[in-house]
């Protein structure tokens, strides 16, 4: 199967500045999906690799980013 051809990024803004809004929102949600499955392959890749961060460490960082938010509030 062949790759797609490559689309300058031009094209590809000139494209995007023609979605209507409802378009425009579900592309940002398709980009977002995209990405967040980068990052996990990343993270799944890493974890392969033995580079893990111990549970407790991320569950204290993620309740002192909560509490930060909340006291930002």
């Amino acid at each position: 199967m062949a790759l797609p051809k490559k689309i300058p990024v031009e094209q590809v803004l000139k494209l995007v500045d023609q979605f209507s809004p409802e378009e425009f929102e579900q592309f940002q949600h398709e980009m977002k999906i995209k990405e967040l499955r980068q990052e996990i392959m990343i993270g799944v890749e890493q974890a392969d690799r033995g580079e893990l961060i111990p549970a407790e460490d991320v569950l204290r960082e993620l309740r002192e980013r909560a509490r930060l938010r909340t006291t930002q509030k």
